[in-house]
């Protein structure tokens, strides 16, 4: 059994989260984080991708990759610190040169064994959506681990239904309708049986 079955078999949770240090970058580290959090083991795999164009000379590429990670760095423990919560769990930087972010993450993603990707995208409609061509669609297009696509929550600026549930045909609409709100607990039910002879 390999060392990825063992520990995904004893919870540990690891997401990617493409990180950007843009608004929306952080709107998509920021639930990277409160999903790590609410998960008793997890490791969080910040991934930062280098586009531009680095010259091949190996001194100015060390150069680029040095200040990327200390930028990385400084952001996801600046983010973490904005969340608000205690944590403690580990953090592994990754800074990759790539002209494919979208691949890079991923790649990231398959090193790593992750069961989840993070990323952000902007709240576009339309054509302009369609022409997007972004990180987030290529990835929920193409990866092969679970996507969440982060966006800033604007249900603020959304009027609620005045009935939480919609009348169906038949239904008298002037009579109260039903809405429940059970616990139901999942799992092995624990055994009362202290032996067996």
């Amino acid at each position: 059994m390999s060392e990825d079955t063992n520990e995904s078999q004893n919870g540990l949770i690891r997401i990617v989260v493409g990180v950007d240090f843009t608004e929306v970058g952080d709107v998509a580290l920021d639930e990277a984080i409160r999903y790590a959090m609410r998960l008793e083991k997890s490791e969080l795999h910040p991934v930062f991708v280098i586009t531009e164009r680095v010259k091949n000379h190996l001194e100015e590429v060390n150069r680029h990759l040095d200040e990327a990670y200390k930028a990385l760095r400084e952001k996801v423990i600046n983010r973490c610190e904005a969340v608000g919560e205690r944590w403690e769990q580990h953090v592994f930087f990754h800074v990759r040169l790539s002209k494919e972010p979208a691949a890079a993450i991923h790649q990231v993603a398959v090193d790593v064994g992750a069961d989840a990707i993070v990323v952000g995208t902007h709240a576009r409609r339309g054509l302009e959506k369609m022409l997007l061509g972004s990180v987030a669609e290529e990835l929920v297009r193409t990866a092969h681990v679970p996507v969440m696509v982060a966006r800033p929550n604007e249900l603020g600026e959304l009027e609620k239904t005045p009935k939480p549930e919609p009348a169906v045909p038949g239904e008298d609409i002037h009579h109260a309708r039903v809405m429940a709100n059970e616990h139901i607990a999942f799992g092995k039910r624990p055994s009362h049986i202290a032996y067996l002879i």
